[in-house]
């Protein structure tokens, strides 16, 4: 029971490795706030299945307003938060010259600034209570380049440096911020890539034999990860960027 009596708030909740940390945070005695811009039922039934509670709370990361919100809610309702989990994230597979400026904001709006809302707004919630820890998921291709995909690359690469810049900020407020990089990872997020690939079985076998390990990640493995950085086993990590990609940038 790593998070217990800890409350531990989660974007990008509904899906993916968002859903597979909630889960496991719940299994660790977190009280969960999920959020997500979507309500899901099921993670909710699968939660109480658990004999645990998860509290919902339909988000727009980008939304100033709206991140400000899910922080109110948590302290509301527990009177403190420990740990963000900034997951929320949405894809674009294109060149800079297909990207329309409209696209480009968008996919920025949620996979920057919304990293920066939900912590900005966390921080100061924090400082309140003595601290906590922030894990920011941003990707291998915040590391490196990819093909067709350079908004979101830029996007992740952003968030490894807001992950350092805030670290250094805020250490002396005892906040933790670390970054974890997923490499491929089995998620509706990779495979709505892969299928709107030109062909995307040779997209699946392409992606996957550029890991050392010849396989696409699971959410779990990611959400192991996740937990790590947000529990004391990690007590002496701050600012440090956790690649777990199957071996892809060791290349």
């Amino acid at each position: 029971m790593r998070l217990k009596d800890k409350v531990a708030i989660i974007t990008g909740a509904n899906s993916g490795i968002g859903f597979a940390a909630t889960l496991r945070f719940s299994e660790e005695g977190a009280a969960i706030v999920a959020a997500d811009v979507q309500e899901s039922r099921q993670l909710t039934e699968t939660i109480a299945a658990m004999g645990r509670e998860a509290t919902f709370v339909l988000t727009d990361v980008s939304v100033e307003s709206e991140a400000q919100a899910l922080i109110d809610e948590a302290v509301k309702k527990y009177g403190h938060v420990d740990v963000l989990v900034n997951n929320a994230g949405i894809e674009l597979a294109k060149k800079v010259t297909d990207t329309t400026e409209q696209e480009w904001d968008r996919l920025m709006s949620v996979n920057l600034r919304g990293v920066f809302l939900c912590s900005k707004v966390a921080v100061i919630a924090m400082r309140q209570t003595g601290g906590g820890a922030i894990v920011n998921v941003a990707s291998e291709l915040g590391l490196v380049g990819g093909k067709e995909i350079a908004a979101y690359c830029a996007s992740k690469g952003g968030v490894i440096q807001l992950t350092k810049a805030m670290a250094i900020d805020h250490a002396a407020d005892n906040i933790r911020i670390n970054c974890v990089c997923p490499g491929p990872i089995n998620t509706p997020l990779l495979n709505r890539i892969i299928g709107n690939s030109a062909d995307p079985k040779k997209e699946r076998r392409v992606i996957i034999e550029k890991t050392l390990m010849n396989r696409l990640g699971e959410p779990e493995e990611i959400a192991k990860v996740i937990l790590f950085l947000s529990s004391d086993d990690s007590s002496y990590m701050t600012g440090s960027i956790v690649v777990a990609d199957g071996g892809l940038t060791a290349q």
